[in-house]
């Protein structure tokens, strides 16, 4: 994925996002902060399921959808944006959107492949930081046997005694 630092308005405006969420009044209060982003072309879904099939048909630039939906959870919907053959952008930035923002969540959160998470109530400036350190990242996306996501190691966060374990682990 290539960097995108010091986005312009123009390329927000040529960006395609996708919002998902079952109840309307938060559809549309991330629709508003999407537009008040310079984001043109949104799309809302009320849950997963319809949401996957528009990802079978359409690229989508990003993605911020909530966890807790029927038929299919925002888990189930982002382990099938990462797996799924037939999903245009495998390698969408997704951001999960809930209100039990536990460690576990996080954790999860992680380790299933999203790109970043936001605790409701969601915060205008704090979706717009999100969103922005989202699009500008260059890290490399991973797809191994058990994970497929944004690569979760970071420069700034070395292990203990400063060291990754294999030497494949500082090439960037």
């Amino acid at each position: 994925r290539e960097k995108m630092t010091n986005l312009s308005k123009e390329d927000l405006r040529a960006l395609r996002v996708m919002v998902v969420d079952d109840d309307q009044s938060t559809r549309l209060l991330l629709r508003t902060f999407m537009e008040h982003l310079l984001f043109d072309d949104v799309t809302e879904r009320e849950n997963g399921e319809t949401a996957l099939k528009d990802l079978t048909r359409r690229h989508y630039d990003l993605i911020v959808t909530d966890l807790e939906m029927q038929p299919m959870n925002g888990w189930d919907f982002l382990h099938h944006i990462r797996h799924d053959p037939n999903v245009t952008n495998p390698y969408v930035p997704v951001i999960l959107v809930t209100q039990h923002a536990n460690r576990e969540t996080v954790l999860r959160a992680r380790d299933d492949g999203a790109s970043a998470f936001v605790a409701k109530p969601v915060d205008f400036k704090n979706l717009q930081r999100t969103i922005m350190t989202v699009l500008s990242d260059a890290r490399p996306f991973v797809k191994v046997d058990d994970y497929v996501g944004p690569d979760r190691r970071r420069k700034d966060k070395l292990p203990k005694g400063g060291k990754y374990q294999r030497e494949d682990d500082y090439k960037w």
